[in-house]
């Protein structure tokens, strides 16, 4: 059974039929066909035109179908008009992949035609790429199916990108031609074949080791992330967007039918899946150079060197802006730097030579901070001087950097100096830059690439006390007020579902006359908050439906009188249904603070953490994350804004609770996860010290949208656990307890794999030792759900103790899914593994998988049993190394 990726056929292929080949002047198959043949492509080609019985000197066929070969790839150089028949005709002839080159864009950028002819296409069992594809090019196989006449050379980039010009402007660029390429491909408008499985190709692609992305639209944001998610593991995923202000955000929005979404979350959103961001073509470019030469640092923390200290400053202040650590030299490197150059000056980082440094000095300086372990990477800036010849300084440089692992990254200043420079080092790992800046943003890109990879696979998450939610009472509110066509809460809702997440409130009365009031003050007792309740109006303060600190019951029927007004004057139109009366909460210690929640118009459900209260109109910056939230999250978001600083021990207050805020977070990430409906939320001020924290102010608004998730979750753009019954299960002589396996089962997991036997181990993991690496086992319980889904069977006598597991991961760019099961020694021939197969079978057709295929080793009797007693059909023509033996279920 062939589990490889699908799309290998159509980036990869051996033969390819180019329909609507030609050698007249103005034909759209002309450039493209004779690119293909000027590259000596080393697979079959076919030209397909019925005006030509010959191109050059090979056989040309009036249609596909007279070609009696295998087609790997069809490209349709051919007007509109004839394309949908075209398609009939390649689907007969066998062939699936169709790319569909540039037409006539007034019609095939049309959204109802490009529906057709999808639709079209998935009736005939074809994927299609395009439209308006430039083409594919496969340096090594010698392919360039495209319209750009030469072939880049053979390198181990691989690069996709939704703009054909982006494309080409980069083929154009002289920086290029150091860089080798293992394949590129112009997406075009991704109206069927999308940008994510083209990066699942390139992640499993073992000529690909940097990947780079050109992006405007995102049709499928959980596949997006997703797909660089499982890429950012193994390799660097660079992308390119532009989008960063309103006028580019709609012209991105128009440029593919889809909304363009915020900037800061599509950060966000690339940031949790590891990828690195780029703003322009040189910027991308300078990020291929350095990840290109494989060397990645530890941490941040640079260490610079420079024949002169005015280009040193420069390079110091970008590393402020780029969140780059000067390194601080040990006490061992500044005294070798001393001895070195005998300079009565201290040496300090960055390290100034002195204009008139010498080969060997910049060799000497190099060398101590290649073994200070404080330094994580080298930037060298050489200036021209007398003293400085730069094929002497390439070669010093060069013979330092061979026996070292860190990063150096070169630069030389002025344009003569940085190509001689490059070709003088381009058979060392060593990135030439032409400036101090561009050097100190490509470092700050390593260094986050790097930190992300540790996050991905290193990531442990604690445990902590499970998050409750009253779901009833909270569906019921959300509910009724769907029914009311009551799509913004008040007061008195929004803080009983704030109480159902568990969340402390400043308690209230709703009062509808200053009467009332004066009697609801005295129930709560002095100082009170008066707030106005009225439809139409979320934004209280601003309408002047505010009044706080009333400690009398005059100033009570003043402040209720004043509220009436202000209200009526500033909002004529809003229903002013009462008032709200609460306790006014002074805490000496207390930082005020904001949590959001909004849905963004392209990636889904938004929380954003800031500063909040009079405070939030001073610093205005806030940090968001994609819903759903991890714990681990939720605190690096708490650090992200301004407002962090002031958490801490700030001017003899204690430092704020932040394992409460922590936890204010996840609830209100659960709450949004769980029901769909929820628009936007807000709590401001949240009011947090040492003690907790407590909702000052809350509103929540809601949408038509369906009130509970479906079985997929698909209002998020980042897949939550999937649901699994958490009744308990009856097996032989007992029960289980199953769930989906979480971030925090890492200790769980490692003690279940030291508990297996030798002989399960070697059965159920086909591996020899049970004692998995840390990052093994973190990857085992730190999931992508939107891929893969783990089942755990919890035993009730010990509840962190897991006796079973059951796994599928879905195969990049197909509908199958492996998957695999194992049970503890003690807990076997019990009914078990069957259990968490039938419950595995579920969540994979949940999933919309096709197939379920596994892997059985020979001589396993028992799991042989399994499988035929759950109808998997066994292959036994398809084994691996004779070792195995294939089972696969048809969902």
């Amino acid at each position: 059974m062939d589990t490889s990726n699908q799309l290998h056929s159509a980036l990869a292929p051996k033969s390819i039929a180019v329909i609507g080949a030609s050698d007249r002047a103005d034909s759209r198959g002309t450039a493209l066909w004779q690119n293909l043949v000027r590259a000596g492509f080393n697979g079959k080609i076919y030209p397909v035109n019925p005006k030509y019985r010959y191109l050059g000197d090979i056989a040309c066929y009036p249609s596909i179908k007279a070609i009696n070969d295998k087609i790997d790839l069809a490209i349709l150089a051919i007007p509109h008009k004839a394309i949908e028949k075209t398609l009939e005709e390649i689907a007969e002839q066998g062939t699936r992949w169709v790319a569909l080159a540039p037409s006539d864009a007034s019609v095939t950028s049309n959204p109802s035609w490009q529906a057709g002819i999808v639709n079209k296409a998935k009736n005939l069992g074809l994927r299609l790429i395009g439209t308006d594809c430039l083409g594919i090019m496969r340096p090594a196989d010698q392919l360039n199916a495209s319209y750009w006449p030469e072939l880049p050379q053979v390198g181990h980039v691989g690069f996709a990108t939704q703009s054909g010009v982006i494309g080409t402007s980069l083929l154009a660029s002289q920086r290029i031609k150091d860089i080798g390429f293992s394949t590129l491909i112009n997406t075009g408008d991704e109206i069927d074949v999308s940008m994510s499985e083209v990066v699942d190709f390139l992640a499993t692609d073992k000529e690909t080791s940097v990947i780079v992305l050109h992006v405007e639209g995102i049709r499928h944001p959980r596949e997006f992330f997703s797909a660089i998610r499982e890429a950012s593991k193994r390799k660097p995923v660079i992308v390119l967007r532009g989008g960063k202000n309103l006028q580019a955000s709609q012209l991105l929005a128009s440029r593919m039918g889809v909304p363009a979404g915020d900037d800061e979350v599509f950060n966000a959103l690339l940031e949790r899946a590891g990828a690195i961001r780029v703003y322009g073509l040189e910027e991308m470019l300078s990020a291929i150079e350095i990840f290109c030469q494989h060397r990645l640092p530890r941490t941040n923390r640079v260490g610079i060197i420079s024949n002169g200290s005015g280009f040193g400053v420069l390079a110091a202040d970008s590393a402020s802006e780029c969140n780059v650590k000067l390194a601080t030299l040990t006490r061992a490197t500044t005294e070798k730097l001393h001895q070195i150059f005998d300079n009565p000056l201290p040496m300090t980082n960055p390290v100034d030579l002195w204009a008139d440094a010498d080969p060997r000095r910049i060799k000497l300086a190099v060398d101590a901070l290649n073994k200070d372990e404080n330094v994580d990477a080298i930037v060298v800036i050489t200036a021209p001087t007398f003293a400085a010849p730069l094929e002497r300084v390439c070669d010093a440089i060069a013979y330092a950097t061979d026996s070292s692992y860190k990063p150096i990254i070169t630069v030389w200043i002025g344009e003569s100096q940085t190509i001689a420079a490059k070709k003088r080092l381009k058979d060392h790992p060593i990135t030439v830059l032409k400036s101090p800046e561009s050097a100190i943003r490509a470092f700050s890109w390593m260094a986050r690439y790097a930190q992300s990879r540790r996050y991905l696979a290193a990531t442990i998450a604690t445990e902590s006390n499970p998050l409750h939610i009253d779901r009833k009472v909270i569906r019921s509110i959300l509910g009724k007020c769907q029914q009311e066509n009551t799509f913004s809460l008040d007061e008195v809702q929004t803080k009983r579902i704030l109480a159902c997440l568990g969340l402390t409130t400043a308690s209230g009365i709703w009062v509808q006359s200053p009467i009332e009031a004066v009697n609801a003050a005295h129930t709560l007792g002095y100082p009170v908050v008066i707030k106005a309740i009225a439809k139409g109006v979320t934004h209280k303060s601003n309408v002047g439906g505010v009044c706080l600190d009333i400690d009398n019951d005059a100033d009570v029927i003043k402040a209720c009188q004043s509220i009436f007004d202000n209200v009526n004057k500033k909002a004529p139109y809003a229903e002013l249904t009462g008032l709200y009366v609460q306790r006014y909460i002074r805490k000496p210690n207390g930082r005020e603070v904001k949590i959001r929640v909004h849905t963004d118009s392209r990636f889904g459900p938004v929380i954003s953490f800031g500063a909040g209260g009079h405070m939030g109109d001073i610093y205005c910056d806030e940090a968001c994350e994609l819903l759903p939230l991890t714990e681990p999250l939720a605190y690096a978001l708490i650090e992200k804004p301004t407002v962090s600083r002031f958490l801490g021990d700030f001017r003899g207050m204690p430092v704020a609770n932040k394992e409460a805020l922590a936890q204010v977070l996840m609830r209100i990430s659960k709450l949004v996860t769980e029901f769909p409906l929820i628009r936007d939320l807000t709590i401001d001020p949240l009011l947090v010290d040492d003690g907790g924290c407590i909702a000052l102010d809350a509103h929540i608004g809601i949408s038509p949208n369906l009130l509970d998730k479906d079985s997929i979750a698909s209002h998020l753009t980042i897949a939550p656990e999937p649901f699994v019954d958490h009744s308990w299960r009856e097996i032989k002589g007992g029960f289980v307890f199953l769930r989906s396996v979480q971030a925090q089962d890492y200790e769980a997991v490692r003690q279940f794999l030291k508990r297996l036997s030798p002989q399960t181990t070697y059965l159920r993991l086909h591996v020899s030792s049970n004692d998995l690496a840390r990052e093994k086992i973190v990857e085992l319980t730190n999931i992508d759900y939107n891929r893969e889904v783990a089942v755990v069977a919890v035993d009730p006598e010990e509840p962190e103790s897991i006796r079973g597991v059951a796994r599928f991961k879905r195969i990049a760019g197909t509908s199958l899914a492996e998957f695999g099961v194992v049970v503890e020694d003690n807990w076997q021939r019990r009914g078990l593994a069957s259990l968490l197969m039938r419950e595995l079978i579920v969540q994979a057709k949940q999933m919309k998988l096709k197939t379920l295929i596994g892997y059985v080793l020979k001589g396993n009797d028992g799991m042989f049993a399994l499988m035929s007693a759950l109808g998997f059909a066994r292959h036994e023509d398809d084994t691996l190394d004779g070792a195995f033996v294939t089972f696969s279920l048809d969902l």
